[in-house]
Parts: structure tokens; sequence; C-alpha cells
């Protein structure tokens, strides 16, 4: 005998039907941080979905006809991620979690079991992006892509490269940007010629990458401008730069190599450089100050200390700092 909605009740479980519900501008569909037993399938509308921040909330994305929200919590049945509210009149098929779970049954076990790592991997996804990086669209992309290479990569055109319309994807359920959206932003990057979007002979995009340690730099700048904070190496003057890179290129002939970094003693860097002990001295403690070396003292001597990439470092930044700081209309 089948049982009747009130005996449904009872069990806890909502009847088994599709319902069609019409929104009003400004209704909410479902709110952040609450509970999600429902899917929704836009009909017919335009919905916004928000995300609360320190600064209140923002439109990360617009849903439009044929567009599903909803679907993460009902899979994981974790809380929402967003709140979704109706921008124009709206007529949305709403699922719940029973009729939804009822279909995944049917699919084959290795499909269903591909779906849930799907939504373990946005969600853990979203816990490693910044929220803070949501109100800043660029860094998101960014951080994203810096998310998505180690296990996304490949060789293209002798370039690292990721799949373009992969970027995309995720760029809207981890940033909620549409395409369009993400589309600018990625022409912006490709102007400052941190990437290049390339096609190949079946007209399939990729997103390439000459040189990760700019993309890496590039992130670092990102992140220092939101804290309102630049390199620490912008400050180090070419003199400066100049006694390191002396450092290095004597350290190549008479150094060592050490857990610490590459090793060298003042004696040596002395007798090939043939610099006054007086000057040389104050050159190496302003770098000690500056944190790009340490001095150890030895048996009537000292070692220095250093990284190689720290060279590498600051000039990367010192050559590409003019491309992180160019301004694009929005």
């Amino acid at each position: 005998m089948a049982a009747t909605g009130r005996e449904q009740l009872k069990t806890g479980q909502r009847p088994v039907q599709n319902t069609v519900r019409t929104f009003k501008p400004g209704d909410v569909l479902f709110e952040e941080g609450t509970a999600g037993r429902e899917l929704y399938i836009i009909e017919e509308g335009d919905v916004g979905v928000y995300k609360n921040t320190p600064d209140g909330a923002i439109e990360l994305a617009v849903i439009q006809k044929g567009g599903v929200i909803g679907e993460m919590s009902v899979l994981d049945n974790l809380p929402r991620s967003a709140t979704v509210k109706a921008k124009t009149v709206t007529r949305a098929l709403l699922i719940n979690q029973l009729i939804f779970q009822q279909a995944i049954e049917k699919v084959p076990a290795w499909l269903n079991s591909i779906i849930k790592i799907v939504v373990s991997r946005l969600r853990d996804a979203n816990k490693r992006v910044d929220q803070s990086i949501l109100r800043d669209k660029e860094r998101g992309v960014i951080s994203l892509i810096t998310l998505l290479l180690p296990s996304n990569r490949y060789e293209f055109s002798s370039s690292i490269a990721l799949d373009y319309d992969l970027v995309c994807v995720e760029a809207y359920y981890v940033c909620r940007l549409r395409k369009k959206d993400i589309t600018r932003l990625l022409e912006q990057i490709a102007k400052r010629k941190i990437i290049t979007v390339e096609e190949d002979t079946q007209h399939k995009k990729h997103v390439c990458i000459r040189d990760v340690e700019v993309l890496q730099l590039f992130h670092e700048y990102l992140n220092l401008k939101a804290q309102q904070k630049t390199f620490k190496e912008v400050l180090v003057p070419e003199e400066a730069i100049a006694v390191l890179s002396n450092i290095a290129y004597v350290a190549q002939k008479a150094g060592g190599e050490s857990d610490e970094g590459t090793t060298l003693s003042k004696a040596a860097l002395v007798r090939d450089l043939q610099a006054k002990p007086d000057q040389l001295e104050r050159s190496l403690l302003d770098l000690r100050r500056r944190g790009l070396i340490n001095i150890m003292p030895a048996e009537n001597d000292s070692i220095l200390i250093f990284k190689k990439e720290t060279i590498s470092r600051i000039k990367k930044i010192k050559e590409w700092l003019p491309q992180f700081e160019l301004k694009f209309e929005s």
C-alpha cells in the first residue's frame, strides 16, 4: 500500500515529487550557511549568487535559464556556500534530495564516485582560496591557475600549459566567474606577458606559462598588494645587487654547498675581487641586514652563506614589476 504524504513526513523524508516554484525579485531561494536539501533548475528568469565578506555581500554570478544551483549541498550534505536571490521574476524546478538520490542510485557506481570526488575537490578548492580573493578577480584567477598546475599541467608549444576550458569551468565553480569575465581576465594577464592563450590545429585553446617563477611572483605581488605592501627586494639598491652577484660569481669557483645554502669564505672573496676590506665589510653587513646573506664566524675568517636563487628572484622582480603594475579598465 502506498504511503500517504502524512506518513512520508513522519519518516523525515519529503514526498517524491518535482515542484515548480515562482520567485519575485528579491526573494531568497536559499541562504549561505544553511542546510541544503534541494537543488534548483532555472526555467525562467535570472538569479544572483552572493557571498558574504567582511565588506558585505558581493555578487559572484548571475545564473540564467537552464542553470542549476544548489547541487553541491545536495551531493555532500554540507551547508550552502552562497546565498541565491531572484533578480527578476523567476520560475525554478525544485528537486529535493530524495528524488536526487533515487536518480543517483540508477547511475553506475564509478560515475557516482567521480561525482563525489569532483564535489569534494571543489569544496576543498573553495577552502584553500582565501575568501578575500573574491573581491579581487585577477588574484582569484592567478590563485586558481597556481592550484591547478601541480596535477593538470602538460607541455604545449614548448611551454607548461593548462586546458583553457578547464580553467574557465573551475573559475566558475571556485571564483564564480562567468565565461566572459574569465576570458577578459585571461586576456588581461596575457597583456602582462605572464601567460599566453594559444590554439592548436583542432582549435582547442591552451593557457601557456613560459616561466612558472614569474607566475608565482605575480601571485605573491597580488597578495602583497591586497595587504598594501610590496616586495622587500624592490628596496635593494643596485650596488648591493652587484656585490651579491660578485659573491655568487666567486662562489662558482671557490664556494661550497651546505644544507643552509651556498657557502664562501670572506677571504676568498677579498682575494678574487681585490676589494678594499673596509668597503667590502660595509657592503656585506648591508646585505646581512637586508636578509640576503648570513655571515658565520670561522677560525681567522668569516663564512658567507646565501641562496643562489636570491639573485634570480631580485632581478626578476625588478624586471617584471612594471608589467605587474600595469593598469587596465575594469
